[in-house]
């Protein structure tokens, strides 16, 4: 039965390999990123084909009388449970381990104005940072964090771009952080509006450009398209959505298993019923993805299939009629910060896009 079992164990974790490295669910498997899809399938190769071989190659292991039956299902169902519960614990350990989120934190940020935005009788808590550098022709940049987010994640991103002489606004969007309101508009058209205005009012300058992270970005690209404030809209790997309003991302191709358990039994964002509501429901409540003519819209993707597959991401920006995404390296999580994304971050504010950028 032990050698029953441990066929089991080893064939499963073989087998969670491969399927692993095929679907790209990187987050999931300490060899599956993309980088390493092909080892991924090699080693899973290796393991299934070398417990069959060990475990077939003596009678005495498939053949025993007392190992019949139920007991052959129970030892499968115990063996693929146990090959789960280690891929989840290596998979976890190994992401504790790689993930870094890049050349900056919030720590390096400029102290910033606390200051509060008024929506009907609600007073959400935001971040200033006045334009601190001595480059020209900065701009007044409202930053919109990622969903599951909140402001002071944008701290550090904030703090350089004031540093580069450009006035920044954070603030927690709607159902996230400090934010006493819950999400009952997908698309936050008065928190973002009352937001624009306070920027305006601090920096003094007479429009205003949108930077989004992930979910920031799909707002940013909807408010351009409906507030005159809005000179132009960036977005860092915003989700992919088709026009039925069905997202086209894939959490189980960056997150690990702790942050898949907690975000599927408390999504991270907060209703206006009190309710949780994750990333999926929030993007399909949303209307239709409309054209964009006006206004200047920079998207930049990740470089290899995360969140967001290039290609998914791709037909998302046909839908509003925009360019194909520019590419950064990076994954959907860490890409906001590295210093390749400041730099690219601040030319496109500046009307150009730098070299370590490209077309998908």
């Amino acid at each position: 039965m032990a050698g029953m079992f441990l066929f089991f164990v080893l064939f499963f974790i073989g087998l969670v390999q491969i399927v692993i490295a095929w679907k790209r669910l990187n987050g999931l498997s300490v060899t599956g990123y993309p980088d390493r899809r092909v080892p991924s399938l090699v080693i899973g190769v290796i393991i299934v084909a070398g417990s069959c071989v060990w475990y077939f190659s003596s009678p005495r292991h498939f053949a025993y009388p007392d190992v019949e039956g139920i007991e052959t299902l129970i030892l499968m169902v115990l063996g693929l449970v146990s090959a789960l519960i280690l891929q989840a614990v290596a998979s976890a350990l190994y992401l504790w381990r790689r993930v870094s989120y890049g050349d900056f934190d919030s720590n390096q940020a400029l102290d910033p104005t606390r200051l509060s935005i008024t929506v009907d009788d609600s007073k959400i808590p935001a971040f200033f940072w006045p334009a601190t550098g001595d480059v020209p022709a900065g701009k007044s940049v409202l930053i919109l964090h990622d969903y599951g987010g909140d402001m002071r994640g944008a701290a550090g991103l904030a703090g350089l771009l004031s540093a580069r002489g450009h006035a920044v606004l954070a603030f927690d969007l709607d159902g996230h952080g400090e934010n006493p309101r819950g999400i009952d508009d997908p698309l936050m058209e008065d928190l973002l509006e009352a937001a624009v205005k306070a920027l305006k009012q601090e920096s003094g300058h007479d429009t205003v450009s949108a930077l989004g992270v992930g979910l920031g970005g799909t707002l940013a690209i909807g408010l351009a398209g409906r507030d005159p404030l809005i000179e132009q809209a960036i977005a860092l790997d915003p989700p992919a959505i088709e026009s039925t309003c069905y997202p086209v991302v894939n959490s189980l191709r960056e997150l690990g298993p702790v942050e898949l358990t907690k975000g599927f039994l408390k999504p991270l964002a907060r209703s206006a019923t009190g309710k949780r509501v994750s990333l999926a429901r929030l993007l399909e409540s949303m209307p239709p993805p409309q054209p964009h003519t006006d206004v200047r819209v920079t998207v930049f993707g990740t470089d290899s299939t995360w969140f967001n597959a290039p290609e998914d991401l791709d037909e998302y920006l046909r839908l509003l009629g925009l360019d194909g995404p520019l590419t950064l390296e990076g994954n959907h999580t860490s890409m906001a910060f590295q210093a390749a994304a400041l730099e690219e971050v601040d030319r496109a504010l500046k009307g150009s896009v730098g070299p370590t950028a490209r077309q998908a």
